[in-house]
């Protein structure tokens, strides 16, 4: 049993730093589309298109990364 959660939890933690890759790529590469699919996410959760973006555009100042990591991955972080 011990092996099987040892594995369970390595798959986890690859699988979280993957996500991490990803975004980190995404945001370098396309800084504007990612701030549009945060302010996609807030529309999705019932703010208007424009309020949405105002939103991802403070929030992303902050720590853009983790912004996304958070709003992409289902957390409620707002």
């Amino acid at each position: 049993m011990a092996a099987g959660e040892y594995v369970s939890l390595h798959s986890q933690a690859d699988t979280e730093r993957a996500d991490l890759e990803r975004e980190k790529t995404e945001q370098a590469g396309d800084p504007a589309g990612e701030r549009q699919e945060l302010a996609d996410i807030y529309v999705e959760r019932g703010l208007n298109a424009s309020l949405a973006m105002e939103v991802a555009m403070q929030l992303m100042t902050k720590d853009a990364l983790e912004r996304m990591l958070a709003m992409s991955l289902g957390s409620p972080m707002p």
